[in-house]
């Protein structure tokens, strides 16, 4: 049953003339009149009373719009959101990333202007980056903000969205003026743990020689804001992020190390595969959301 037909059918029934009708489906009188006959034929019962220019609905022809129209109005609900996947404004978007993408307001800000309606589901996922690739292959997440790229992207796209320098934190109680490399060496250091990330204790490592000092970690914490909190507490220094610096508690001191070739870099990874409206959207506000700079 076409359903072309059962909307000329539907307006026929609601104007009760065939010239109207037709004006409105922007047709001609005569198609329309076959349209409602070949209906008829097809259901082998009379729909409408001929009253010379009007047609009125017969019995049969009331109770069989009520069925058509609520399947009309589904129709063009199922158009809506048909048009809606297109545009990637429905369906469900699993985010992992790293605490550097909340920190420097990245995340938030793609978000707001993407700017969720009612029918479009975003979860969010706070993971290392390792974490975030293996679900990322797995399908458990549709897109990864990490810091450290896949050894093998053959599956993956990827872009840079994001560089950030860091900044020397230090105990107000023990802060240095201005540091050099040998006011650096073998000073109490607060760092990540190693385990949760190999790649970024080795890329710290590496940029401190390069810099011309050896950090003595002492301590191994998960996360700068637990870094934060050992600083505070005198424990020694760390590296953070230049957009953390709007929360750093007062007795804690911030210096930037010219000298040290490190900076904090932000990816994010999807699915070569995943061609999803929804995906792409995000992404498009992603990739072109600034970091905000600290206060």
């Amino acid at each position: 049953m076409d359903i072309k037909i059962l909307r000329a059918f539907a307006t026929v029934a609601a104007l009760e003339h065939i010239g109207q009708a037709a004006e409105r489906l922007h047709i001609s009188p005569s198609p329309l009149s076959r349209q409602i006959q070949q209906l008829e034929s097809e259901l082998g019962m009379v729909l409408f009373h001929r009253e010379k220019k009007r047609l009125r609905l017969t019995d049969e022809g009331k109770r069989f719009l009520t069925e058509v129209t609520p399947f009309l109005q589904h129709h063009e609900r199922l158009k809506e959101y048909a048009q809606h996947l297109q545009q990637g404004d429905v369906g469900r978007l699993d985010i992992g990333y790293v605490e550097a993408a909340i920190h420097s307001r990245l995340l938030p800000a793609a978000l707001a202007r993407l700017a969720p309606g009612a029918g479009m589901d975003v979860r969010l996922h706070a993971l290392r980056s390792a974490q975030q690739i293996a679900r990322l292959e797995a399908g458990a997440i549709d897109i990864a903000i990490v810091h450290t790229l896949p050894h093998d992207d053959a599956d993956f796209l990827h872009k840079k969205i994001a560089t950030e320098p860091v900044l020397l934190a230090m105990p107000a109680s023990s802060a240095l003026t201005a540091p050099v490399a040998a006011d650096l060496h073998g000073r109490a250091w607060i760092a990540d743990q190693e385990n949760l990330n190999p790649a970024a204790r080795a890329r710290l490592l590496a940029a401190c020689q390069r810099a011309g000092f050896q950090p003595d970690i002492r301590f191994e914490v998960n996360g700068p804001l637990a870094a934060l909190a050992c600083v505070e507490a005198g424990l020694g220094f760390t590296l953070i992020q230049h957009s953390l610096a709007s929360i750093v508690p007062d007795n804690v001191v911030l210096m930037p190390l010219p000298d040290l070739a490190l900076e904090i870099v932000l990816y994010a990874v999807w699915r070569r595969q995943d061609t999803r409206p929804l995906t792409a959207r995000f992404l498009q506000q992603l990739c072109h959301t600034p970091a905000v700079a600290p206060r």
